[in-house]
């Protein structure tokens, strides 16, 4: 696990699906791209349309007698939708079916995973009516409890509420306590399709924040795979989409750098997959309508399939945050979708490992938002206890590596330790960081303080600067009295990892934290060039 993103199988006698994953959405009758096709693609599992099937009388007799997978040709796990997701594109008030009809039906088509009967909560509804829609949902799914006959067919609990945070709270709360195989997120699609990815970022988190942990989430139509790995990061563990298909009837193509691409701007294709190293985009704008769609949707599954396994490998590793930061800048809505992290870090703490086998990259100001370094900022404020008995602070800058693994740094720590001018047990050492603040010199072996590499702020106006100032002012407020001095050390040079003699950056945090320092020890504080002429200061006075 890593963030809320979790590797885990879907398993049904002798079908299985690794998650997180993606259910393509094929049509019963008309799909451009084979069963047998996806299955060579990496699609562990397909959805359908219950409803379309159960409307078109020439093959609604065919598939209840050959069952659903003999009729698709396809061997993995298949799920089908009720009809919900028509209402909810379409608006309509309602269905010539009723729930208990085109659940029946599904359990006769030998379906492995099948979608009650809900209703969908527009963006568009007041608060009334959004209400009502989820209460009606409710009454369903304990209705659709109630009736189940097929063993063979497990259910999909559909959660909603869309704008209302508070609905969406109710919708997962009174969902879990039914006894559901999924909990789906629905009535998403349209906020994909604008790009509004805060609103599904909002439902996702408030469910993994109400819901029982031990089933999977699925988000419906999900299909845009620049915002795979944030809504992974997020806590979701499948999700299904038609986007594949849809965007290339539109000439759309899919990349992870900058989104969705009309085939007429392309004029090579950034991507290595089977269509994209057999044909030129030139090629395929000659084709026929019916083969270039069906050559786009190809690209658009293949890179959706890709960016999936480089998320489960990223989660092994325990690199999702990485990838995640890597991804967002692919559209500035996912940017702003990040920032909601922020205000769900302890649900986000509560999973995050105590270590892990890698140092960690910090490359954005949305970094300052991992739960590793509000956990660190928490611990910190809460659990650390300034050493008994010291009486002097010394403030050290990191430079270009950390601590340990810088020269110049064991120099100082070296003459520190063995200075003839103050009794060691007095000084404690305390280096200046741009994204933890300051970090003790005892805790700088301790994961991922001592293990780390970032990006430098930009200045004074930057967030990592003011996030860094802030976190230093808590530390001061709270144990500035702990000591009798303090003194900062700023060199004039240092010698840098390539063993080059560089001047110190004038740039550098440290110099921001003097205004603080001084407004706590007045007098009783200095800054110093010389680690000799800072260890004399102590002695003055005294």
């Amino acid at each position: 696990m890593d963030a809320l993103g979790r590797i885990g199988k879907l398993k049904l006698t002798e079908k299985e699906m690794v998650t997180p994953n993606l259910f393509p959405v094929i049509h019963p009758i008309k799909n451009l791209i084979s069963p047998s096709d996806l299955i060579k693609m990496g699609a562990q599992g397909i959805f359908t349309n219950a409803y379309i099937i159960y409307q078109n009388k020439e093959i609604r007799q065919k598939i209840l007698t050959e069952g659903i997978h003999q009729y698709l040709n396809y061997s993995g796990i298949v799920a089908t939708d009720s009809g919900a997701f028509q209402q909810y594109m379409y608006n309509e008030d309602k269905l010539d079916i009723s729930a208990d009809e085109i659940e029946k039906f599904q359990e006769k088509l030998e379906t492995n995973f099948a979608v009650i009967l809900d209703i969908p909560v527009q963006l568009s509804d007041n608060y009334e009516v959004a209400k009502k829609k989820v209460l009606t949902t409710v009454e369903r799914a304990k209705e659709n409890i109630k009736r189940r006959r097929n063993e063979n067919c497990h259910w999909f609990g559909p959660i909603h509420g869309a704008r209302y945070l508070d609905l969406i709270e109710l919708s997962t709360k009174e969902m879990s306590k039914l006894n559901f195989d999924i909990y789906a997120i629905g009535g998403l699609v349209k906020t994909f399709l604008d790009y509004r990815f805060d609103i599904a970022i909002q439902n996702l988190l408030t469910v993994k924040e109400n819901l029982i942990s031990n089933k999977p989430v699925h988000m419906f139509g999900l299909g845009l795979p620049q915002f795979f790995s944030l809504a992974v990061a997020c806590g979701c563990d499948l999700m299904d989409s038609a986007a594949y298909i849809l965007y290339a009837k539109k000439n759309r193509y899919f990349t992870l750098s900058t989104g969705t691409k009309n085939l007429e701007e392309l004029y090579e294709f950034p991507c290595h997959c089977p269509i994209c190293s057999e044909y030129t985009p030139q090629e395929i704008k000659s084709f026929d309508e019916e083969l270039k769609t069906e050559l786009l949707a190809k690209h658009n599954l293949f890179l959706s399939f890709s960016e999936l396994r480089t998320i489960r490998q990223a989660i092994r590793e325990g690199n999702l945050w990485e990838l995640v930061e890597l991804r967002i800048r692919n559209h500035p809505n996912l940017v702003n979708a990040v920032k909601l992290i922020k205000d769900h870090r302890s649900i986000f703490e509560i999973h995050e490992k105590i270590y892990k086998s890698h140092g960690r990259l910090y490359t954005s100001n949305e970094a300052l938002n991992r739960p590793l370094i509000y956990r660190y900022e928490k611990k910190l404020l809460a659990n650390y206890r300034i050493p008994k008995d010291v009486k002097y602070l010394i403030i050290l800058p990191e430079l270009d590596t950390k601590t340990n693994s810088s020269a110049t740094t064991q120099k100082w720590l070296e003459r520190i330790d063995n200075n003839k001018i103050i009794p060691r047990d007095l000084v404690h050492v305390v280096f200046s960081s741009e994204i933890y603040g300051l970090i003790p010199h005892e805790l700088v072996d301790t994961f991922p303080m001592g293990q780390y590499e970032s990006i430098t702020s930009s200045g004074i106006n930057d967030m990592i600067h003011s996030n860094s100032l802030h976190k230093v002012e808590q530390f001061f407020d709270k144990n500035y009295k702990y000591y009798n001095k303090c003194a900062v050390l700023i060199p004039e040079n240092y010698i840098n990892q390539f063993n080059e003699l560089v001047n110190f950056p004038k740039d550098n945090i440290i110099y921001s934290l003097i205004p603080i320092l001084k407004s706590k020890f007045r007098e009783n504080f200095s800054v110093f060039k010389e680690l000799e002429d800072l260890l004399v200061f102590f002695t003055n006075g005294n």
